[in-house]
């Protein structure tokens, strides 16, 4: 998790454009809270905190809206008060998600890859047979 968030904080920091198709056009999500815009194959790292610490990527609308409007995952703030710092499964979004807490701050949601769910013993997503109930069916037959 600390290199997830050293590079997002190296590409921040850093300005690193994204690279995209030649001539393309379109917007690449890299977070709920960031995304690429593409535009005639040049790409610019869009923060939308930036533009409003509520604000997350809306991918119905292509750019940044208050979470309020946004669908899950990246539309549902979680209270991160007095919780440990690590990720946690996101049990609203039958665990095809997690939200990460460092410091009772909440950091936002990531997706699981297509057929995984998230593995608060492993800290990764991970295939539903090997990962405890309520998020997988490790141990249920």
């Amino acid at each position: 998790m600390v290199v997830l968030v050293l590079l997002f904080s190296a590409i921040f920091a850093t300005g690193t454009p994204y690279e995209c198709a030649t001539n393309s056009s379109q917007n690449v999500e890299i977070g709920c809270r960031a995304y690429f815009r593409c535009l005639n194959g040049v790409g610019t790292l869009i923060d939308c905190t930036t533009i409003n610490p509520q604000f997350v990527y809306n991918s119905a609308i292509g750019h940044c809206d208050d979470e309020l409007n946004v669908a899950p995952p990246c539309g549902q703030q979680k209270d991160c008060t007095n919780k440990g710092d690590r990720s946690y499964a996101d049990k609203d979004n039958s665990c095809l998600s997690y939200y990460t807490c460092n410091r009772d701050t909440f950091f936002g949601h990531n997706k699981c890859s297509p057929g995984l769910v998230f593995d608060e013993h492993l800290q990764t997503c991970n295939w539903p047979v090997n990962v405890d109930p309520p998020c997988g069916t490790h141990g249920t037959t």
